[in-house]
C-alpha cells in the first residue's frame, strides 16, 4: 500500500480545537507569574509583601507534590505494595488560586513573579497540570 492511499488516524476538527483551548487556558497562571516576573516595574512594599504572602502557594505545591509522589513511593517501599495505602487528597487548585492571586496583586514584581511561576509549575494539582493529568480522558475532551 503506497503512502498516499494509506488511511491516517486523525482526530477530528473540534476534538483539536477544545484541546487547544484547554492548553490555552490551562496555561494562562504560568503566562501571568512570566509576565510579572518579566515586565518588572516599581511595586509598593506593602503589596509585594501582600504577593509574597499569597506565593505561599510553593508550600502548597510542596504539599501536593508530597502527598501525590513521596507518600505512595514510601509506602510501596515500606511495606511492598500500594493495598493498604489510603489515598489523602492535597489541596488541589488552591496552590495556583494562591499564586495567581499573589502575581496579580504585585504584578511587576520579579521575585512574586518568579516564585509563583515556580510554585504553579511544581503543583501537580495545579492547573497547568490538567491537560497532562487528563489527556487520554475521551469523556472530558472528546465528548
Amino acid at each position: 500500500m503506497s503512502g498516499a492511499n494509506r488511511p491516517r488516524a486523525t482526530l477530528p476538527r473540534y476534538h483539536l480545537v477544545r484541546r487547544a483551548f484547554g492548553i490555552g487556558a490551562c496555561t494562562l497562571p504560568v503566562l501571568l507569574a512570566i509576565a510579572g516576573a518579566l515586565w518588572s516595574r516599581e511595586v509598593p512594599v506593602t503589596r509585594e509583601a501582600t504577593g509574597l504572602v499569597l506565593v505561599v502557594a510553593a508550600l502548597v505545591a510542596g504539599l501536593n507534590l508530597y502527598l501525590a509522589y513521596l507518600r505512595p513511593w514510601r509506602h510501596r517501599r515500606r511495606y511492598g505494595s500500594q493495598t493498604d495505602d489510603r489515598f489523602v487528597s492535597g489541596l488541589p487548585l488552591v496552590g495556583t488560586l494562591l499564586s495567581v492571586g499573589g502575581c496579580l496583586v504585585a504584578f511587576g514584581s520579579a521575585p512574586v513573579g518568579w516564585i509563583g511561576l515556580l510554585a504553579t509549575l511544581a503543583d501537580p494539582d495545579g492547573v497547568p497540570w490538567i491537560p497532562v493529568r487528563t489527556w487520554r480522558d475521551a469523556s472530558l475532551w472528546d465528548a
